[in-house]
């Protein structure tokens, strides 16, 4: 939205020249209200929605951060909060009730109507991040049998609510699916042909079910626009279309964006990274402190250690001034093996059977990788160390660091997975910090047994 009309909104709300915004908030989109919203106060906001058509209310309610959208539930009258609600897609619906406290829910099922509260009810019985959380149920089905002239007709009737037409689903009078079609054969078939003469039987469907990844999986191998989605009969019970996937994706980028900062977000509060600057100073805390202090623990074990070698360090103390370059190259090895595996593992190439011939092959790398540094931190260690001896200790230890660090990276996204959690829970700060801590071991350890 151009910033000058942003602001011009804003100068009529100051004003409270309600009439004026009311003939001009038609012309922005439901994610520019949206935005407005955001920076309104609590009684700006009621009177802002009151003043959209009906339909619009829903839209803008639908892009609202999830505060807003609470705050909108508990101080809307009865009859116009269940007016935005049923208005909402499906999807929508199960979203806001995903991320309401109880307490809200239940005032939400007790307003809408049976049918509705019936969906609503069926979407929540989903397992947490399964196909059947995201699907709609608006979509344009036909029936096999039916003339091209009777499928149209029925295109037209009901296409306006569906979430997309660009293809439209054949089942039979079970309501099991047999096909998928896309919009375009239908409108160029012949006046004469029946559904049944353009079906080709070659569909993509997905049971409800199945984990996210999955569907995300499939509309990227066959370039979806709608999914199909079933259940283990093969009943038609809805579909996942691509603006569906593009917002799970979002999510996901930004959870995986969060483990690799080792910071702890549940998957309802993603939100407060793309909104840092509303949330609240305790909320942002929490999600950082636990890993931080997590780590801060396993890093007094490296104070143990170098404690440990403390004659050794007192004879050779130059030795400490390699330390640093030691575990920090170890450990950006480790994380970029790590950052390697995980992308792969998002994109399905890579399964968790492969583990052992990955280790094998990052084995061979991190070797090469390992000669490659020991080469180059060599020369330092002749003229720091004034020593062939140190320079050896520094050369092999850099060796050793970098190809445990990548094995420590390789290893944990497959352990995590194993133990069915993100692999992207095998953060940056984790690996760096394990680089640190066993790093500091081998390196000291290998000047014990050379220099005594």
């Amino acid at each position: 939205m151009n910033n000058i009309y942003f602001n011009e909104i804003n100068e009529l709300i100051k004003a409270k020249k309600w009439e004026t915004i009311k003939s001009k908030l038609p012309k922005l989109l439901p994610p520019d209200i949206a935005d407005i919203i955001k920076t309104l106060n609590s009684e700006e906001v009621l009177i802002l929605l009151r003043l959209l058509p009906q339909k619009k209310q829903s839209d803008v309610f639908a892009e609202l951060d999830i505060e807003t959208q609470s705050y909108l539930v508990k101080n809307i009258e009865k009859k116009h909060l269940q007016q935005i609600i049923e208005e909402l897609n499906p999807d929508e619906r199960t979203d806001l009730f995903e991320t309401l406290s109880p307490k809200l829910t239940q005032k939400l099922l007790n307003i809408v109507s049976q049918d509705i509260k019936k969906e609503i009810l069926k979407f929540l019985g989903y397992p947490e991040n399964s196909v059947g959380r995201m699907m709609t149920t608006e979509y344009v089905a036909l029936k096999l049998d039916w003339s091209i002239e009777k499928a149209i007709q029925h295109i037209k009737k009901w296409g306006n609510d569906a979430e997309t037409i660009d293809m439209v689903y054949v089942v039979d009078y079970d309501w099991k699916l047999l096909d998928d079609i896309p919009i375009r054969r239908v409108l160029l078939a012949e006046d004469n042909f029946y559904v049944k003469d353009i079906m080709d039987h070659h569909y993509i469907s997905i049971n409800a079910n199945e984990d996210q990844e999955k569907a995300i999986k499939l509309f990227r191998k066959y370039n979806l626009v709608a999914l199909p989605v079933v259940d283990e009969r093969n009943y038609f019970l809805g579909i996942v279309t691509v603006d569906d996937i593009l917002d799970v994706l979002q999510e996901e980028n930004t959870e995986d964006f969060a483990k690799i900062g080792a910071v702890d977000i549940e998957t309802k509060d993603l939100g407060f990274i793309t909104d840092l600057k509303n949330i609240s100073i305790g909320k942002i805390y929490k999600s950082r402190i636990t890993w931080l202090f997590t780590l801060l623990i396993m890093d007094l074990l490296t104070g143990g250690i170098i404690q440990g070698f403390e004659s050794t360090i007192a004879k050779y103390v130059v030795l400490v001034t390699f330390l640093p370059v030691l575990v920090d190259t170890a450990g950006n090895a480790g994380s970029q093996s790590a950052t390697l595996i995980i992308r792969a593992m998002a994109l399905g190439t890579v399964q968790k059977k492969d583990w052992l011939f990955l280790l094998g092959k990052e084995f061979l790398v991190a070797t090469l990788i390992g000669i490659t540094m020991g080469a180059g931190i060599s020369i330092m260690g002749i003229v720091r160390g004034k020593s062939l001896i140190i320079a050896g200790v520094v050369v092999i230890s850099m060796i050793v660091n970098v190809i445990i660090g990548s094995l420590i990276g390789i290893l944990l996204p497959f352990i995590f997975s194993k133990l069915k959690k993100d692999p992207a829970t095998a953060s940056t700060p984790l690996i760096t910090t394990l680089a640190d801590i066993i790093g500091t071991g081998i390196f000291l350890g290998i000047a014990y047994l050379i220099l005594g």
